[in-house]
């Protein structure tokens, strides 16, 4: 940000070889004269944003910067409010949720009462309303039959992200959820988990879909108090013919595609220690393995195997928007 004649500039850089619309989340002392803060674009329109004092004279600001050039980079301005500036509507787009679902113009996430998540796609569950003949009830609301599973029902395909500790010594466990935001940014679910051992592990995962048309899924998972002793993995168990986890990057992007089924799931992760393997039930599952103390990672529901297009939202992911202070 540059401080230039009573105002404060942000400047957006894309370090990708496309046009790119993206999140913005950043923190600036306050060096104006002012608290009635506003963003503005290089048209001196003014953008939907969060405002928000910290601490002090910080400040943490949200904002999307929208259509960022190849390689190139946009400036966005904070100045005191201009009552006579015109509003700029944000980019259209859906973004709702409660405690145990979000979801957005492309997916809905569920969380299941066992603390596993459902995946639905929302286009697919529009084109199966008709012919759907059992609703699904979840938490006493009633949902429809779609699912990126194409012939299955969603409503038999949700145990995605289980949960496993190693060894298996866990007595009980206690699962909360709720819903952190729902605005027009993003949404973002948390589950809590405790796993009660000879200690107590607190297990607390963070589910974000962005507005709009994004189909990504990310996850922030934290773990504390794991004992050295443990070990805790993820399991994405697939309903797939699959004989093989793709390696399509070796900095962390990850496929599995059924082409008899024509349906798959992509991860992006920094984490090298993914594998598929058999679960108890014999079925096909992708495991995860997570560092001690958590780790950041998404999936992909997939139509079709378009690397191309996995490995640009791959990039998207692991390389975000830069802001920068000068």
């Amino acid at each position: 940000m540059t401080l230039e004649n009573n105002i404060l500039q942000i400047i957006i850089s894309n370090p990708s070889k496309w046009a790119r619309t993206e999140l913005i989340s950043a923190h600036f002392k306050n060096t104006l004269n002012s608290h009635a803060l506003q963003i503005y674009d290089s048209d001196n329109f003014e953008i939907t944003s969060q405002i928000e004092l910290e601490k002090e004279d910080i400040y943490k600001i949200r904002f999307v910067a929208e259509d960022v050039p190849p390689l190139g980079k946009k400036i966005y301005v904070i100045k005191e409010r201009d009552p006579k500036a015109e509003f700029r509507l944000p980019a259209m787009g859906l973004l709702d949720g409660n405690d145990y679902y979000i979801e957005n113009d492309a997916m809905r996430v569920v969380i299941e009462e066992n603390g596993t998540i459902t995946i639905m796609d929302r286009n697919d569950e529009e084109n199966d309303q008709e012919k759907c003949e059992n609703k699904v009830i979840i938490m006493g609301e009633e949902l429809g039959c779609g699912s990126i599973w194409a012939e299955d029902s969603f409503y038999n395909y949700s145990n995605l992200h289980i949960v496993e500790l190693k060894p298996k010594n866990t007595l009980d466990s206690e699962i909360k959820y709720s819903l952190i935001e729902a605005n027009d940014f993003r949404g973002t679910l948390q589950l809590d988990r405790k796993l009660k051992t000879e200690d107590i592990i607190h297990i607390s995962t963070l589910i974000s879909l962005d507005k709009g048309e994004n189909p990504l899924i990310k996850f922030k998972t934290t773990i504390m108090n794991l004992p050295n002793k443990n070990t805790l993995k993820i399991l994405f168990p697939c309903k797939l013919s699959i004989d093989k986890l793709d390696v399509l990057n070796e900095l962390g992007i990850y496929r599995i595609w059924d082409p008899i089924k024509k349906r798959g799931l992509a991860f992006f992760t920094s984490s090298n220690n993914l594998k598929l393997m058999k679960t108890e039930k014999n079925e096909d599952s992708v495991v995860m393995k997570l560092p001690n103390q958590g780790d950041n990672y998404a999936i992909l529901a997939l139509k079709s195997p378009n690397d191309a297009e996995i490995l640009k939202l791959g990039e998207e992911y692991r390389t975000p928007l830069n802001w920068e202070i000068k």
